[in-house]
């Protein structure tokens, strides 16, 4: 349909795995797209999409330094003469990083603000650079990506859930401010997303792997037969930044198979009524 023909967009975290999905999904769509990310990968990724025929240019960036912010929206600009979609996506998810996110007594002051400074400043910078080149295009898109935690509280991930909720109050005040030139801008709120399988292991082995949190989880799921995948992020991407949405500000996207719509007593309802 080429949904994004000649727009730009510029992505962050655009090396892992839903980035690289976004990212993909909009060049198929006709974009031309600036990845970013910390990781040297992104050169990899970026020729191999380069290989199947998409536009997309890598730049190697720490998200939470200004000048690699302001830098890869002048390297969208010099590159391609204008900024239409700027997807704030980049976060500290490492299985690694994310099992230290515990509650308010467990987390220190340096976790904390490490945390704030990728997932939350970061959105902060982006669009700090961006909003004056697109509105130079003519308007923009900004898509800034959440998550349920912020949504309610929870036993653990209290950094991670807190830096969600900010770029939510975040999304709203820029979507105000900058209406007036055009810009709109929108969160992205993902569910349940397994990783994919590892290459060589059985179909839908990561779904065994990862039985119980993903059991618990979907069990809180209007749609509890099925799991998120990359696609349905990539794809609600996509919507917030082309003009299907150009009527579309200062929402939060849901992509979440129904976990935050519902009263939380719906597992052991369906417990009880054998649903």
């Amino acid at each position: 349909m080429k949904r994004m023909q000649g727009k730009v967009a510029i992505t962050t975290g655009a090396a892992g795995v839903l980035g690289l999905a976004g990212v993909r999904a909009m060049a198929a769509e006709g974009a031309r797209v600036v990845m970013m990310d910390l990781s040297p990968t992104v050169h990899e990724r970026a020729k191999e999409l380069t290989e199947q025929g998409f536009d997309v240019t890598p730049y190697v960036g720490d998200v939470s330094v200004e000048k690699d912010m302001a830098g890869v929206v002048e390297l969208a600009k010099d590159t391609y003469g204008r900024l239409d979609v700027l997807w704030n996506n980049a976060g500290l998810v490492s299985a690694d990083w994310i099992l230290q996110d515990t509650d308010v007594l467990g987390i220190s002051r340096d976790y904390l603000m490490r945390t704030f400074e990728v997932d939350a400043v970061s959105v902060v910078l982006g669009s700090k650079y961006a909003i004056p080149v697109m509105t130079e295009s003519g308007g923009g898109s900004i898509i800034n990506s959440s998550s349920v935690e912020a949504a309610g509280g929870d036993l653990a991930l209290f950094a991670y859930g807190t830096s969600k909720a900010a770029i939510e109050y975040m999304t709203k005040s820029i979507a105000t401010s900058f209406g007036h030139l055009g810009i709109r801008s929108n969160a992205i709120a993902p569910g349940l997303i397994p990783p994919p399988a590892r290459p060589g292991a059985p179909a839908d082995s990561h779904r065994l792997e990862e039985a119980a949190p993903t059991n618990m989880v979907r069990d809180s799921q209007m749609l509890n037969t099925v799991v998120g995948d990359p696609a349905d992020v990539a794809s609600a991407v996509v919507f917030l930044a082309s003009d299907e949405s150009k009527f579309i500000t200062g929402q939060v996207l849901h992509v979440d198979g129904g976990v935050t719509g519902h009263l939380p007593t719906l597992s052991d309802r369906r417990k009880l009524t054998g649903a």
